[in-house]
């Protein structure tokens, strides 16, 4: 009995990613793969990562709920091997290894979202079709922060969509003036929310296809655990959720994977769903595409300047100056835009300056071993 890929496929698994599996994998290994032994006495199997702890992973696969082990995790994290590291929701082949299961690879995804934290790029998800991206119709509305995440959407090649949530807690004209707040946004996927009163639900229910991966990013408090909790159709004990003091708020711990219910009842598929805990403050990393697509109208200006060079400030022929100038785009979303990229650039300076630092170091180090075998 070979592996069961169909069953996978209800919680993610395409032919993509069969693709990369077999690409990576060597003739023996595949036909062990593809063996006729039992499930239960299968010398690989395929899991998809629902959480990562310090000392274990979760993950599901074909044999159900696993906890996976991987002898890197006992290393700091500066010395893991980069193929190694993982994110929630990506696809591993794991070798049996006694009553455990190791993991051998990860199969290579076809999206890895990640942010830049305390220094160091940190991997989010994996393995998305749509990023939802929660606000709230409050005093946490910031089209800024927006920004941002729709930059990290479209960097990683995921749909992104943003949601309003609590629309119940403005007037009509409000709510109107918010949506025209979030038009302004390259994004076509804008819905407004409100899951005490239902509003809205049923459209989002539309992105509930079986075997379709989302995460939802957002600030704590804006109602993205409220969010899935409606969309479930029940409180669902997920891990990682506690209720706060504050009415109605619930705040997510730790990013973790679960499924819902597919909307569409014949299918009897799953939804792979990752919460992820609310980032007010989101630096970018590597995202020079994913700026330049988020302010698509300043970019392609800035295509047509005289200069290539043009900083956009007093040089002659600047298409971005016109614009200003005659109130085409707004002086927000253009400070906005050369803040993100400037960002982005002094993290890739550093980060090379870092690698030079390094390379440097080892070669010092080998130098000295060298000359100390000569000496004694």
């Amino acid at each position: 009995m070979t592996l069961n890929f169909s069953h996978l496929q209800s919680i993610g698994w395409t032919n993509y990613f069969m693709q990369q599996l077999s690409a990576q994998l060597s003739f023996d290994e595949l036909t062990a793969l593809h063996s006729d032994e039992e499930p239960t006495n299968q010398p690989y199997a395929v899991f998809r990562i629902t959480a990562i702890h310090r000392d274990r992973i979760e993950a599901i696969g074909e044999l159900g709920s696993s906890n996976l082990i991987s002898t890197d995790l006992l290393c700091p994290p500066e010395f893991r091997p980069t193929s190694l590291f993982l994110a929630v929701g990506d696809w591993v082949l794991a070798e049996r290894a006694e009553e455990h299961w190791r993991i051998k690879l990860v199969v290579e995804p076809k999206s890895r979202l990640q942010r830049l934290s305390v220094d160091q790029p940190q991997l989010i998800a994996a393995n998305l079709d749509y990023l939802w991206i929660v606000t709230s119709a409050n005093q946490d509305f910031n089209l800024k922060r927006l920004q941002r995440y729709l930059a990290l959407a479209l960097e990683a090649n995921i749909e992104p969509v943003v949601i309003l949530t609590k629309s119940d807690l403005c007037s009509e004209a409000e709510l109107e003036e918010y949506l025209a707040q979030l038009k302004k946004l390259n994004c076509h996927l804008i819905h407004a929310i409100s899951t005490l009163e239902g509003t809205g639900l049923d459209t989002l229910k539309t992105y509930l296809n079986s075997g379709t991966s989302i995460a939802l990013v957002g600030s704590s408090g804006v109602g993205k655990s409220s969010l899935l909790n409606a969309l479930a159709g029940t409180q669902q004990e997920v891990a990682g959720i506690r209720e706060d003091d504050d009415k109605g708020k619930h705040t997510t711990t730790a990013r973790q994977l679960f499924f819902i219910d597919s909307a569409d009842e014949k299918a009897h598929g799953k939804v792979a769903v990752i919460d992820t805990p609310g980032m007010r403050e989101l630096q970018l990393f590597n995202s020079q595409q994913g700026i330049e697509e988020t302010f698509a109208d300043i970019h392609s200006l800035a295509q047509d300047c005289r200069f290539s060079d043009c900083h956009h400030e007093q040089e002659p022929g600047c298409k971005v100056r016109e614009a200003l100038e005659n109130g085409t785009i707004d002086p927000s979303d253009f400070n906005n835009y050369q803040k993100l990229l400037k960002e982005d650039e002094h993290i890739k300076r550093r980060d090379l300056g870092s690698h030079a630092e390094r390379k440097h170091q080892r070669s010092f180090s080998k130098m000295v071993k060298t000359m100390n075998k000569e000496i004694w």
